[in-house]
């Protein structure tokens, strides 16, 4: 199996530090500590691992090539990320009005299981990482290996979730570092923030959906 170990990795490391719904999932939970933003991490990793599988088992080309089906994911995708926009901007317009000892900013398992949760389910709805995984992959198969493809796309894909397993902690402390001293009007501010974000997300995929 021969592949050009240096341009995959940094197109997978380049694919991680790109911003994307994931990373502002990841920075959003970490406003509530270290355990939270790690099981946001752990999210995104278990959704990258979900599609890692079914791509090398062949069922994501079958899922692009059937027509329609990626817009219609990228719509599914879009309204997810439109509905936890809207969520962000209600969440910041209510710590404006009420006391920040109402804040729940705590590791709890309520908190910890919503960060993870959320996150892999924005994974599994982002047609992007299904098109890494079903289009960029392929393109470093070795074709004129006796390995089975399957299992030179496994190992592909192990690699890519094996560099966000080495870089999303990296995200996660600078995310802690970075909003661990927000006061009420600043976590406010950040939910305004990644609402916003999340909305112009929500609608590029419209966009990209309606184009293609």
């Amino acid at each position: 199996m021969t592949v050009q170990w240096p341009v995959f990795l940094s197109l997978v490391l380049a694919s991680y530090v790109s911003p994307g719904p994931d990373t502002v999932m990841i920075l959003r939970s970490s406003v509530g500590g270290r355990l939270v933003a790690m099981a946001a991490a752990a999210g995104a990793l278990s959704g990258l691992t979900v599609h890692l599988l079914i791509s090398a088992i062949g069922l994501s080309a079958l899922i692009v090539a059937v027509p329609g089906s990626l817009t219609v994911l990228a719509l599914i995708g879009a309204a997810y990320l439109a509905y936890l926009g809207v969520r962000a901007l209600t969440e910041s317009r209510r710590m404006r009005v009420r006391d920040s000892s109402s804040l729940d900013t705590e590791n709890s398992p309520v908190s910890i299981t919503r960060a993870f949760r959320t996150t892999l389910a924005t994974n599994l709805t982002n047609p992007k990482v299904i098109l890494f995984f079903v289009a960029v992959l392929p393109q470093f198969v070795d074709r004129s290996s006796s390995w089975p493809i399957a299992m030179q796309l496994g190992i592909l894909g192990t690699l890519d979730v094996l560099v966000g397993i080495l870089y999303l902690p990296v995200l996660v402390l600078f995310g802690v570092r970075a909003f661990r001293n927000l006061g009420t009007r600043g976590l406010a501010n950040l939910e305004l923030g990644v609402g916003v974000v999340l909305l112009i997300f929500a609608a590029a995929l419209i966009a990209e959906a309606s184009v293609g």
